[in-house]
C-alpha cells in the first residue's frame, strides 16, 4: 500500500501519487453554529484504468462520507455514495451541489484561517494524506 503525505502551500493544493493527482482542495467555511461542512477538489487519474475514491477520513469531523446531490421531485437532496469513480486518463471535480466529501459533527466552526487534513483511500490500494487544506467561503445551500 502506498501512502503519501502532502503539505498544502497557499490556496492551490497539488498532490500526486503514482496514478492520482489532486488539485485545488479546499474546505467550505461554516456558519458559527453549523455542525457540518464539505471538502472539494479536482481528482485526476493518469493511469490506464478507472480508479475509485472509496473512503475519506478527517480528524476534524466525527464522521466523513462521500456524497453527491440528486434532483428529485423538484428538490435537491444530498445522498451518500459508496465510491467516486475517476475514469482512466480523466478527472472528476468535487464541487458544491455535486460530488463532495461531507464532514459531519465538526469539532469547531471552519473559519477563514482554518486548515485541516484529510486522508483519501482509493481502490488501487493508494492512500493520499492532504495536509493543511485551506478554507474558502462559498454560498450556503440547504441539504435535504
Amino acid at each position: 500500500m502506498f501512502k503519501k503525505t502532502v503539505l498544502v502551500l497557499g490556496l492551490s493544493l497539488f498532490a500526486f501519487s503514482a496514478d492520482i493527482v489532486i488539485k485545488d482542495a479546499y474546505v467550505k467555511q461554516s456558519m458559527p453554529n453549523a455542525k457540518n461542512s464539505a471538502i472539494f477538489m479536482n481528482i485526476e487519474n493518469t493511469s490506464d484504468k478507472d480508479i475509485s475514491l472509496i473512503d475519506a477520513n478527517s480528524s476534524y469531523a466525527k464522521t466523513t462520507e462521500l456524497h453527491t446531490h440528486l434532483h428529485e421531485n423538484g428538490m435537491m437532496k444530498m445522498v451518500r455514495v459508496k465510491d467516486i469513480v475517476i475514469p482512466a486518463h480523466s478527472s472528476v471535480e468535487l464541487k458544491p451541489k455535486s460530488l463532495h466529501i461531507m464532514l459531519f459533527d465538526i469539532k469547531e466552526p471552519i473559519v477563514d484561517d482554518t486548515k485541516l487534513d484529510v486522508k483519501l483511500k482509493f481502490d488501487n490500494n493508494e492512500e493520499i494524506v492532504l495536509k493543511d487544506i485551506p478554507s474558502k467561503a462559498i454560498k450556503a445551500h440547504k441539504h435535504h
